[in-house]
């Protein structure tokens, strides 16, 4: 319409100078009867000149306007960046992808390689998950350097994640057309647009955008091969097929990048206002760019809506799709663009797969979620290929894959879409699947579970250790009996918590979990599988603090029991435990000797392993740390012959701990720290910490206080998020003598008030006990005899109570210590002495000498002056460490330290 107007005017306006040219003769006669003749002519040239300037004028103006409107064109067609959302967060990424388009080289207008392959141009793939942000990270880096390109910066939308992808030919179309190609002169076939573009181009600084790629063959057509042209490409793949590509892959953004998002979107002084609530709100998005935008979108439209109503919108993963949804903008959109281009058997895998619970995926899962055998790599190759998933572990054999959380809820709901009876028989075959691996890892401990699983149907669970494989499943394990029965599959439910109960300390069960657990079927009449499930139930009893439950499960007599003697061996090793929860050392000390002289006589090698490290304990307990030495160190090589690194770092640890008591701590640390070293590497975060807790004691007896202290630093930082509050009040409980020791009195003080209040909510009355012994020392050093007697007396008797002979022995010599103080020596004396029988019953050589040097306090202060030069010179003469203690007096030094 407006090029319409323009030749109107034009025609006008010349019509209308012809008018004006012919009619100057007739206004030459005007003029000339109406002025004289001067005046006529100057009047007649100025008519004449006027008019001339007017023509002039016009046809400079019409010529102006051509031009601006051809320059206004070429600009439209060459630069074609549009307006882009802010990149927020992710400046680091955005630097790199800068450098690699700022350097750009000269075009060498030289011919043209035969071969594509040999492009000289720079191609730079930008690929990532959906909604990770790729296209605003890419134009905003192609705003950046489009000085870098004046010969122009063309942009194609290649609608790869739509219903239908743009063709090559089309996206030639319009890259040919935007470089002044007439559309008449455009060749029909692709691979003539693409010889025209590459020779168009090739003399170019040109930067060209092809973002939302589909695959290769889309994009190869479209390359330009010229020095000076750069290719900025999106895609939701790596488009390894483009030789001499320069990838950028897009990663999510770090916690606090997540949080600059969504402030972004949301406000900076909401999210600033509570930055716990918006960094949860971050994490349920799963800091996925564009979850976050939409989330802080919604935000700010809704001033009336808070953030802690926007974290509890999202918290229930199920409905957080819905939930992520503005204007435009749903992220589950976005999602089954990628989704519904998967292979059906790709799709159903994955939704099975994403059905599960969390935990590390293998290609052991993908090749049973299949039907089709062989088809796990084909599975985990496309879903790769497409960032639904992403590989991690690099080339190690067992490499393994991460789902972001939406993605998996998102697949998740799209299984749930699946006809009922397909899912039903999935299901049922990865619960075979779970029962086959579960019993034959299972067998390595418990050897005649080894006849339930056929050879060919045994295979490796993923190349990991027993126990490494059963911690890592455990969860799914759970998931694999709750669904066998809602499958009617009884048989197998219990089968896989017969296997479970073989490896209970290596996994974390909920509280209360133990009886549907290991609970049999009515129809189940199998006695070893009942015999199993049974002695479960008991050991989590222990473990849950009822230990009589544990001791009525397991002390009747069921039928078939006296057919099984490893059976009954086995949980002869639970009724010790239990008693040991109930602090009856005595009788634990006697039933855990027994089990183990069976279990060591039916060849039961993984049982006399275990006995055998709990029976140390507590021969330590019972006084006879040197005995302990024995059985750990046995255990430790049973442990080692069958390679289980769990059960290694297990007993490298608990044999520390007895060379602790045997005052040998330079042979400990090193086992301490090899032990944690496992346990990081297995990623057991609690043993991990007990580990630490464990080291922290160590470099105490050696005098390296402060290393000490770090290590229970770093045990508490582990055990508090767990929730672990007892393993918290040991920690705090240990600090006790650290912070003494380092001349802290009242910060230790303060310390063994916190230790004790924690034990007291937890329950736990013998370490109440431990704490109160600490107490009554506190006081012996603050010159408060008095004051420590309460305390250490609780103490000696809840010991004696329990049979720990070396935890009363302790408190026994810290209230001798205190009567000596007051001068009650006949009292000093009878504590005194009963820690000593203690001692020397064992191999306590620094206990007994660090007891013998207060007796010869206690002697010489009463005036029994010989006697103590007698005491004096018979223990220098048969306990070299006594000598090494000269002058040492209970009532100054700590605890446990020369």
């Amino acid at each position: 319409m407006a090029e319409q107007i323009r030749s109107r005017r034009h025609t006008i306006l010349l019509a209308g100078t012809a008018f004006t040219a012919a009619a100057l003769s007739t206004t030459g006669d005007l003029i000339f009867n109406i002025f004289d003749g001067p005046t006529a002519k100057v009047m007649s040239i100025g008519v004449t000149v006027a008019t001339g300037c007017l023509v002039a004028y016009q046809a400079v103006k019409d010529r102006r306007e051509e031009s601006l409107r051809l320059v206004t064109s070429d600009q439209t067609r060459r630069h074609q960046l549009d307006r882009v959302e802010p990149l927020v967060g992710r400046e680091a990424l955005l630097d790199g992808l800068l450098t690699l388009l700022r350097n750009v080289p000269a075009p060498t207008r030289g011919s043209l390689p035969v071969d594509a392959t040999e492009s000289q141009a720079k191609i730079v793939v930008v690929h990532g998950a959906a909604g990770v942000g790729k296209t605003t990270l890419a134009l905003n880096a192609a705003h950046r350097v489009k000085d870098a390109y004046p010969d122009g910066q063309l942009y194609v939308n290649l609608q790869g994640g739509g219903d239908t992808p743009r063709t090559s030919s089309e996206a030639l179309e319009h890259l040919l057309l935007s470089l002044d190609v007439a559309r008449n002169d455009l060749p029909a076939d692709v691979d003539g647009r693409a010889s025209l573009l590459r020779s168009l181009t090739n003399d170019q600084r040109l930067l060209i955008v092809l973002d939302n790629a589909h695959r290769t063959d889309q994009v190869r057509p479209l390359l330009p091969v010229g020095a000076g042209c750069s290719v900025l490409i999106t895609s939701r793949k790596p488009l390894s097929g483009i030789t001499l590509r320069e990838p950028v892959p897009v990663a999510l953004p770090g916690e606090s990048e997540a949080l600059d998002v969504l402030a972004h979107y949301a406000g900076r002084e909401r999210v600033t206002s509570d930055p716990a609530v918006a960094l949860q709100i971050t994490r349920f998005c799963g800091r996925l760019p564009l979850a976050l935008r939409i989330a802080g979108s919604k935000l700010a439209q809704r001033p009336d809506l808070s953030l802690s109503q926007m974290q509890a919108r999202l918290e229930n993963e199920r409905l957080r799709l819905r939930e992520l949804v503005f204007e435009d903008q749903s992220l589950q959109a976005c999602l089954m663009l990628t989704y519904r281009d998967l292979e059906e058997s790709t799709r159903a895998a994955f939704g099975l797969i994403a059905s599960l619970p969390v935990g590390r995926l293998t290609d052991w899962h993908f090749e049973h979620v299949g039907t089709a055998h062989g088809a796990a790599f084909a599975t985990s190759d496309e879903l790769i290929e497409v960032s639904l998933m992403e590989a991690q572990g690099g080339e190690e054999a067992s490499t393994g894959y991460r789902v972001h959380d939406l993605v998996r809820v998102f697949a998740a709901e799209q299984y749930e879409q699946l006809p009922p009876e397909e899912r039903r028989l999935r299901e049922i075959r990865l619960v075979k699947t779970y029962r086959d691996a579960a019993v034959s890892v299972a067998a390595q401990r418990a050897p005649e579970l080894g006849a339930e699983v056929s050879a060919e149907r045994i295979d490796d669970p993923g190349q990991q250790s027993a126990a490494g494989w059963v911690s890592t499943e455990q969860e799914r394990l759970r998931w694999a009996i709750a669904r066998a029965r809602s499958l009617d599959m009884n048989a197998e439910a219990a089968e896989i918590g017969e296997a479970l109960s073989y490896f209970l300390d290596d996994i974390n069960l909920p509280t209360g979990s133990a009886d549907w657990l290991f609970d049999a079927s009515p129809s189940e009449t199998r006695p070893r599988v009942l015999a199993s499930l049974r002695r479960a139930r008991a050991s989590a009893a222990v473990a849950e603090g009822a230990p009589d439950t544990a001791l009525t499960l397991l002390l009747r007599n069921e039928p078939g029991d006296d057919a099984n003697p490893v059976g009954k061996a086995r949980d002869e090793m639970v009724v010790a435990r239990a008693y040991a929860a109930k602090r009856d050392f005595r009788e634990a000390l006697d039933h855990m000797t027994t089990a183990a002289d069976r279990l060591r006589a039916a060849d039961d090698a993984w049982h006399v392993l275990n006995s055998l490290e709990i029976l140390g304990e507590f021969q330590r307990w019972r006084g006879s740390p040197e005995l302990a030495e024995q059985s750990q160190r046995e255990a430790l090589r049973l442990a080692e012959r069958t390679g289980d690194l769990r059960a290694q770092a297990r007993l490298r640890r608990t044999l520390a701990e007895t060379l602790g008591y045997l005052r040998r701590p330079e042979e400990a640390a090193p086992l301490l720290e090899s032990a944690i070293h496992d346990f990081r590497v297995l990623n057991d975060r609690r043993w991990e910490a007990a580990s630490l807790y464990a080291l922290g004691k160590i470099y105490r007896l050696l005098g390296r206080r402060q290393d000490a202290h770090e290590r229970y630093n770093r045990a508490e930082e582990i055990f508090g998020p767990m929730g672990e509050r007892h393993w918290v009040g040991r920690v705090t409980n240990a600090r006790i003598r650290v912070l003494a020791g380092m001349g802290r009195l009242d910060e230790a003080a303060a310390t063994a008030r916190t230790a004790l209040r924690l034990f007291e909510q937890v329950g736990d009355e013998m370490w109440q006990a431990h704490t109160q012994r600490d107490i009554g020392w506190l006081h012996i050093r603050a010159s408060q005899p008095e004051a420590a007697l309460e305390p250490l007396t609780h103490a000696v008797e809840v010991t004696g109570r329990a049979g720990d002979a070396y935890a009363g022995s302790m408190a026994r010599h810290l209230r001798g210590v205190a009567y000596r103080e007051l001068g009650r020596y006949p009292e000093a004396h009878a504590d005194l002495e009963a820690a000593l029988d203690i001692y020397r019953s064992g191999s306590y050589e620094w206990n007994e000498g660090a007891v013998a040097h207060d007796v010869v306090r206690a002697l010489r202060a009463e005036g029994r002056t010989a006697e103590a030069d007698t005491l004096e010179e018979a223990s220098a003469a048969t306990n070299p460490i006594f000598v090494r203690m000269r002058g040492r007096d209970g009532a100054e030094v700590v605890p446990d330290e020369d």
